[in-house]
């Protein structure tokens, strides 16, 4: 046999096939026990709901364990699962309701915030590496990322929750409702009071000018964004 026929074996091919289908097919192949498929959905998702747990617990140490756990259950409890919502929205409310369960225990111990920054091998990169990047803009990046950070944290974890499940999952304000279960106008109230204590925080911090103006171009965009959607009603 060729050496190329057999590296585009069934097996190959296979592979292939579960890295194009959606989360929603694939959780139902996992819920038929295809371990493959639960595979590649930790592989899409374990470094989003990482970064998502630690903006909430801010210990590097309980967001790994808080994510191991949510995709454990995501495994054993995957026959619970239908799609009557989107995978994410799914996944995402067991980790919301880990988080939450989390939150309560830190709250019946002496509270301390972890300083040390998650280790570099877990972040997801937004986008590709360009090695003709000029370096200073990644540092400028990555300080402004530190900063939103210190920000997201200042904001009471009621608020928090669906203020990250929308600024940085991107989730409807009905996907937010189902993950958190709130009512829908909650969502939306706990949302703008996120915003705008988070924008109270942060500009205190952005002493670098451009950061600055990065920031206010983020809120004017927003803001256009949220008009557009009235006009669309």
């Amino acid at each position: 046999m060729l050496m190329s026929e057999m590296q585009n074996g069934p097996g190959v091919r296979a592979s292939a096939q579960l890295l194009e289908m959606r989360d929603e097919d694939l959780i139902v192949l996992v819920q038929q026990g295809q371990r493959k498929a639960y595979d590649i959905l930790v592989t899409r998702y374990k470094n989003r709901l990482y970064n998502f747990i630690l903006k909430m617990v801010a210990n590097p140490t309980e967001a790994e364990e808080l994510t191991q756990e949510t995709l454990i259950r995501a495994y054993i409890y995957a026959d619970k699962y239908r799609e009557i919502a989107r995978f994410s929205t799914w996944l995402f409310t067991i980790a919301t309701n880990l988080v939450r369960n989390n939150i309560r225990k830190i709250k019946r111990r002496p509270y301390t915030v972890a300083i040390d920054p998650a280790p570099d091998e877990d972040k997801m990169p937004v986008d590709p590496v360009d090695n003709s990047a000029d370096p200073s803009e990644d540092i400028q990046r990555q300080e402004l990322a530190d900063l939103i950070s210190e920000a997201t944290c200042q904001i009471p974890e009621k608020y928090r929750i669906p203020f990250l499940l929308r600024e940085i999952e991107q989730m409807s304000y009905e996907e937010i409702q189902e993950a958190t279960g709130l009512k829908l106008g909650t969502v939306r109230s706990r949302i703008n009071r996120a915003r705008t204590r988070f924008r109270k925080a942060i500009k205190p911090l952005l002493k670098n000018e451009t950061l600055l103006r990065e920031l206010e171009l983020i809120e004017n965009r927003t803001a256009t964004e949220r008009e557009n959607k009235k006009g669309d009603q």
